[in-house]
C-alpha cells in the first residue's frame, strides 16, 4: 500500500491519472489511498512531480492519512 503524504501533495493529480487499480481518491484536504484496492504497484511514487507519496510503515496500514 502507498500512503500520500498530504502536506507535500500539491494537487496535480498525476497520481490518480496513473493509478491502474484507481486506488486514489479524492478527499476533503488532500488525497487518500484505499488500501482495498492498492497493490503496491508504486506507479504513483514513480509519478509524483514532488515527492508526495511514500511507502506505509507497517503501524499506519490501518488507513491512509
Amino acid at each position: 500500500m502507498a500512503i500520500v503524504t498530504i502536506g507535500a501533495c500539491q494537487g496535480c493529480g498525476a497520481c490518480l491519472l496513473t493509478c491502474p487499480t484507481h486506488a486514489i481518491r479524492p478527499v476533503a484536504g488532500g488525497l487518500t489511498v484505499r488500501a482495498d484496492r492498492c497493490t503496491g504497484c508504486l506507479e504513483c511514487l514513480e509519478i509524483c512531480p514532488v515527492d508526495a507519496i511514500r511507502v506505509a510503515d507497517p503501524d499506519e496500514r490501518g488507513g491512509a492519512r
